[in-house]
């Protein structure tokens, strides 16, 4: 069954995840999994897209992780989107690991985010504040899966595309 509403996603198991994927699916070019066209979805969709890729990067690598992959590029989105769906305790830890950059805005450049790290990604600072932070956030007080189910749940009649 093609996901195109939330509402067929509702339908499934896990409703966040079949948004997930019926937006990852729009989002890259069939072989193409390297150039990222995020502007197809829907702003529901790229809510739960976002907010999916940031859970699996963070649980992957940590934030220091997520500030030097693409993701990155979305930071300041993903902290309003954890705050739409409630999930106080990942803003307030992203909301921390942010602040290490100027104005407590990871640039949306990669490149450019890279050497606003430069000045601080090796103190010993840093690293202990990011394994701090990366502790807390896998004790997953916010379940942000649950949270995501919920949130498709609660937006029946949005769409994946834009």
């Amino acid at each position: 069954m093609e996901i195109m509403r939330f509402a067929d996603a509702a339908k499934q198991d896990d409703p966040a995840e079949a948004v997930f994927l019926a937006a990852h699916a729009l989002v890259f070019d069939k072989g193409d999994g390297i150039t990222e066209h995020i502007d197809r979805l829907s702003p529901e969709a790229r809510l739960v897209y976002l907010l999916w890729c940031f859970d699996g990067e963070v649980h992957n690598g940590g934030f220091d992780q997520l500030f030097t992959n693409s993701l990155g590029n979305h930071c300041v989105e993903i902290l309003g989107h954890l705050q739409t769906v409630g999930a106080g305790k990942s803003h307030a830890l992203l909301s921390k690991a942010v602040s290490w950059f100027p104005n407590a805005s990871p640039s949306g450049d990669r490149r450019v985010r890279w050497s606003q790290r430069e000045s601080f990604t090796d103190t010993s600072e840093y690293e202990a504040e990011m394994d701090r932070l990366d502790a807390e956030f896998y004790r997953y007080e916010d379940n942000l899966g649950s949270l995501l189910n919920s949130y498709v749940a609660q937006h029946p009649d949005a769409s994946i595309r834009a």
